[in-house]
């Protein structure tokens, strides 16, 4: 008979197996994303030091452009019916306005739109002719950062980033929600000059970490401790997108057993069979 025990046909697998083998098989998929768009995106470094006249005037005509339908000509916000179409940057300084436009957080396509990091939207030479303007009415804040991570010390970046970091961005900087609609990004993708930036201006909810909370030794041993976390290797296995122990051990749990139960079903069947096979000899 089609599919009896007798003559080796076809079988049902059992609820449970096939459901192990779909959770299996999610879990790969899943995996396989998460590598695939994992890469490090790299950026290069801006001196926006001895800008010409006419790439300020070009910078104004972009940001008259791209910029001051939400933030004013003049650099003070723009209010609507009560509502803020887009804050003050007056006291950015020329950190604030190089790393929002270098993490694709500005300009946005819609001003309601949620910022958050993305592809670059500009040229560098754009970035640049803006940040040249910009700085020529800004009243205050910090100028883009020197950073060499080369001269920091790995432990005490360590130390400072467990201390003033990692509740937020998380022990392997993954990135973890802070709140209601904010996350503190991962920065398996950022810059040393970006790390450096943010630690500078504080952007979101993050506090500023100024030169008299940070030293320059400060700034760069938590970027050397970050580009360390980005970059190092993974003795342990695949690193699932830097999850941390608990869910790479929960994956390598549930592969295992989803394994283990695909080997027991086939070495049940063949047990199965050489029993059928004696019966039939008797």
């Amino acid at each position: 008979m089609p599919g009896s025990a007798l003559t080796g046909g076809p079988r049902r697998l059992p609820r449970a197996l096939r459901l192990a083998l779909v959770t299996i098989t999610s879990l790969g998929a899943a995996l396989a994303l998460n590598l695939a768009f994992g890469a490090d995106a790299g950026a290069t470094e801006a001196d926006t030091s001895g800008q010409p006249g006419d790439a300020i005037a070009r910078g104004q005509d972009l940001y008259s452009q791209q910029c001051s339908l939400c933030h004013g000509e003049l650099l003070r916000g723009v209010e609507e019916d009560g509502e803020v179409l887009g804050p003050p940057i007056l006291d950015v300084g020329p950190a604030g306005m190089d790393f929002v436009i270098r993490t694709g957080r500005m300009p946005l396509d819609d001003p309601g739109a949620r910022v958050e990091r993305g592809p670059q939207k500009m040229s560098d030479a754009d970035r640049e002719a803006i940040i040249a303007w910009t700085s020529t009415i800004m009243t205050g804040g910090p100028e883009i950062p020197e950073v060499d991570p080369a001269n920091g010390d790995l432990g005490h970046g360590r130390e400072l980033f467990t201390n003033n970091c990692a509740a937020c961005h998380g022990p392997t900087a993954a990135g973890i929600a802070v709140g209601e609609r904010d996350i503190a990004p991962a920065l398996t993708d950022a810059t040393a000059l970006e790390v450096a930036a943010a630690i500078r201006i504080g952007p979101g909810r993050m506090p500023v970490f100024g030169p008299d909370v940070y030293s320059q030794d400060d700034l760069d041993s938590v970027v050397a401790w970050v580009l360390d976390l980005r970059d190092r290797e993974a003795p342990g296995g695949l690193r699932i997108g830097r999850s941390g122990p608990v869910f790479e051990g929960a994956v390598a749990w549930i592969v295992g057993l989803g394994l283990l139960l695909i080997v027991m079903y086939f070495l049940g069947g063949r047990t199965g069979d050489e029993d059928d096979h004696e019966v039939e000899a008797s």
